[in-house]
């Protein structure tokens, strides 16, 4: 049974004979019957072992087996020690994803190097049967039913057709060694119970459950690419762009037949959970202006729009000017130079550069955000003040524009909008003499 399955894979997906394979070996049962058939099939092969260090002297001793298994069969072989436990201290992360980063990692460094095609893992049907459950337990979704794939990139898995059974025939039949890990038996790990407590019941009910497993994650792989295909649909009816903001039309997100599904599948990606998901769909009827954060990413309830920009790079600071030269704040570069104002000078239209009366202005200058309650006197308005957020309202500023606006102050009164708008109270005449220039470079 488990070559015949291998050579109906490497059939079925059109893998030549003469590939070059990676076969990952614990020493196991399921590893084990893997890479007996894969030498009896005369396949160019090379095996790799991983010590995780993580049960003393018994993962010493599943490194002896599998050396002492490959040099009794003249194997190409090599094992790699990790201090894993380290390893996921310093990353912060748990000792199953540490390990699974360390062995992929090695991996995929021996496959570059030896120029081989592919790493081949024994996972097998009675897997498949526990990622179900387990991904159902946690709530993944669609995808999370389809189960393992048997080919993902270069990382292939021959044996999912093969239930454990049908390894172990395959071990008694040829009269094979293999090591037993006694972590598998400790009901501590989620999916040692579903294993020992939960798959066994099941096949009670079903005695061809595994088979019912793999028919059912066949037919959840093909959902979800109809899924997938909807989704996209659906999101190009109701996305657009303005600059670097991702705009979400809230009319026909609602009138779509799964408004929440499509907005967290939206969402998701930049870190919005289940619960925000909810209520931000909820906000459709809210004023507008209300926001949500995720990671580095802010959603803002528009008019017509829910709103979506990074906001990582947001200026969030303030910088003193105490005389001419040159500054930076974040990504933002800038010039200020004091001069007498020429003959015939003819002030700069660019938005990016503020020339202003020097004898109005008194250092330090200041670079800050705005804050409510901020006015300035529009150029051209004279005394006449106006509230910078009845400025943004006529400007149609979105909320990712009012949060990186930056104000260019003086004594505290507001010399110039960054990019936007001088204040009258700054402007240059007939009787100006010398003149400050303020250039926005980046």
């Amino acid at each position: 049974m488990v070559r015949k399955a291998i050579e109906s894979f490497l059939k079925k997906y059109q893998i030549p004979q003469d590939a070059g394979f990676i076969v990952t070996v614990s020493g196991g049962a399921d590893s084990i019957s893997l890479l007996h058939a894969f030498k009896y099939l005369n396949l160019r092969i090379l095996v790799l072992h991983c010590n995780f260090s993580l049960r003393g002297k018994e993962s010493d001793m599943d490194e002896q087996f599998v050396k002492r298994f490959c040099e009794s069969y003249g194997i190409t072989h090599s094992v790699k020690k990790f201090n894993t436990i380290e390893y996921a201290n310093e990353k912060g992360i748990s000792i199953e994803m540490a390990a699974r980063e360390l062995r992929y990692a090695w991996f995929k460094e021996i496959k570059e190097k030896k120029n081989m095609d592919y790493i081949v893992a024994g996972h097998h049907a009675d897997d498949v049967a526990e990622t179900v459950f387990i991904n159902y337990c946690r709530g993944t979704g669609i995808k999370g039913l389809t189960g393992i794939k048997p080919i993902n990139n270069d990382v292939i898995r021959p044996l999912l057709s093969c239930t454990k059974a049908d390894i172990l025939n395959y071990i008694e039949e040829n009269q094979l060694g293999y090591r037993t890990d006694s972590s598998n038996n400790s009901l501590d790990h989620v999916r040692n119970r579903i294993r020992h407590q939960v798959i066994p019941v099941l096949k009670e009910i079903n005695p061809s459950f595994l088979d019912t497993v793999a028919d059912n994650c066949n037919t959840f792989t093909e959902t979800e690419k109809i899924f997938r295909y909807g989704i996209q649909k659906l999101q190009e009816s109701v996305l657009d762009c303005e600059e670097d903001e991702i705009l979400i039309d809230i009319a026909k997100t609602l009138a779509t037949p799964a408004p929440y599904t499509l907005l967290y599948e939206i969402l998701k990606p930049f870190g919005f959970n289940k619960t925000q998901i909810g209520d931000i769909l909820n906000s459709h009827t809210a004023i507008p202006g209300k926001q949500f954060v995720a990671n580095k990413h802010i959603l803002v309830r528009g008019r017509t729009y829910w709103r979506l920009y990074d906001n990582s790079n947001n200026i969030q600071t303030t910088i003193n000017i105490d005389e001419c030269g040159n500054y930076n704040i974040g990504s933002l570069a800038f010039e200020v130079s004091c001069f007498p104002k020429p003959e015939n000078f003819e002030i700069p239209m660019q938005s990016n550069i503020a020339c202003m009366d020097a004898d109005k202005v008194k250092f330090p200058l200041l670079i800050r955000n705005w804050q409510v309650g901020d006015y300035f006197c529009p150029i051209g308005m004279k005394k006449s003040k106006k509230k910078l957020s009845d400025f943004f309202i006529d400007q149609k500023f979105s909320s990712k524009q009012k949060k990186e606006c930056l104000l260019l102050n003086s004594d505290n009164k507001i010399c110039w909008i960054i990019n936007h708008r001088l204040d009258d109270r700054f402007k240059i005449n007939a009787l100006t003499k010398n003149i400050i220039q303020v250039h926005i470079k980046k």
